[in-house]
């Protein structure tokens, strides 16, 4: 299979959540969420591991940027764990809708920027403490170089960038095939895994919503798109824990694969 151009991968990308929006704020976990923002002031949608990540660092007075955000659950988290600001970029404009919804409900007032987040705008450069990436994000990006330049200029000197991902040794296997544990794909897959269907993370309806692409980059590469934008790796955690969608759950069993990683780095103070 031929790969797509970046550019063409990035627009079919966000077409495709555009698209998928919809199912998500249908789905009874969307009310559930604003009930939890609702009630609890101190709510956070993060995993243990990176819930403690965020505390070790300290959120109080800092300005935090959370790149491809999202429906905002976590942008708003930040806020609810004591950032004095948090900034959410994301291309879809259908899911940042329902950021801003979720912030007003949280009675937060988080900042939901729109766009390609390889363009951010320049006023933005230096502007944060510290840049989060949650679950999911990297397998979206056809360059991962050209992706972590960006939290690498949006960072002040001395700021840390802080991303809890999905392991990559999860694109290895089919998890919904059975055995699930069989090794299906490369962990060095050079081309990107096609999709047709809408992207949703239980098992509710997945309507056709045209082709999205998914990178699958080995941690390797992770960590030298980091070094290489000119940030120190301060720290590194795999876990067995699943953090993606229901359907990997059974590569979870019996804990024997990393299944989700925590990557540390910091800028040059």
């Amino acid at each position: 299979m031929t790969s797509p151009s970046p550019a063409d991968a990035i627009v079919a990308n966000r077409r495709a959540w555009d698209a998928s929006a919809p199912l998500h704020r249908d789905d009874p976990s969307w009310e559930r969420l604003k009930q939890h923002f609702a009630r609890d002031p101190g709510f956070s949608w993060f995993d243990p591991p990176m819930e403690a990540a965020l505390r070790a660092i300290g959120l109080g007075d800092r300005a935090v940027a959370h790149l491809c955000c999202n429906n905002g659950r976590e942008t708003v988290s930040l806020m609810n764990l004591g950032a004095r600001e948090a900034v959410g970029f994301d291309q879809s404009v259908a899911f940042l809708d329902q950021a801003r919804d979720l912030a007003a409900v949280a009675g937060r007032a988080c900042t939901f920027v729109a766009g390609d987040v390889h363009a951010i705008e320049a006023r933005y450069d230096g502007a944060f403490d510290l840049v989060v990436i949650t679950i999911g994000v990297l397998g979206w990006m056809p360059d991962l170089a050209r992706f972590m330049a960006v939290p690498a200029r949006l960072l002040r000197a001395g700021g840390r960038i802080l991303i809890h991902e999905e392991h990559p040794v999860v694109n290895m296997f089919e998890p919904r095939a059975e055995p699930p544990l069989l090794v299906r794909h490369s962990y060095f897959r050079p081309t990107p895994f096609v999709g047709e269907d809408a992207i949703v993370y239980g098992n509710g309806p997945a309507p056709r919503v045209g082709p999205h692409y998914w990178f699958a980059h080995p941690l390797g590469c992770v960590v030298e798109a980091l070094i290489g934008s000119g940030l120190a790796i301060e720290r590194l955690r795999e876990f067995p824990d699943n953090i993606s969608s229901a359907a990997c759950e059974s590569l979870a069993a019996g804990r024997m694969l990393p299944m989700s990683y925590l990557l540390q780095a910091r800028k040059a103070p």
